[in-house]
């Protein structure tokens, strides 16, 4: 899914949990830039070392703070769990199939 369609699912499911309207602006306006900082287009190319990167930039740069580090964090982390996670229709079941690209597997 495009990016348009991933923040607006974002809104869905932020809708869903019955958050507050700040809450919704600030995930969306988190996410967004975590997708732009990235330069993330299609929620295929989002994988998890791309939040910690994006996390450890947070952690390295003096202006941001605590809080806001650990909003990004849940936002993040909201985002993989609710939005990218894969549902049961599209699983993939073959033994053969790669979660991800470039990942090496060692068989017995």
């Amino acid at each position: 899914m495009n990016r348009s369609l991933i923040l607006s699912r974002l809104r869905i499911e932020i809708r869903r949990k019955e958050s507050g309207y700040p809450t919704e602006r600030t995930m969306v306006r988190i996410v967004r830039n975590f997708l732009e900082s990235m330069s993330l287009s299609h929620s295929s190319q989002i994988r998890q070392w791309h939040k910690d990167l994006y996390l450890s930039k947070l952690k390295s740069n003096q202006d941001t703070s605590e809080e806001e580090l650990l909003q990004t964090k849940s936002s993040l982390l909201f985002l993989f769990e609710r939005v990218l996670k894969p549902s049961n229709t599209f699983v993939q079941t073959d033994e053969n199939s790669e979660p991800e690209p470039g990942v090496f597997r060692i068989t017995g």
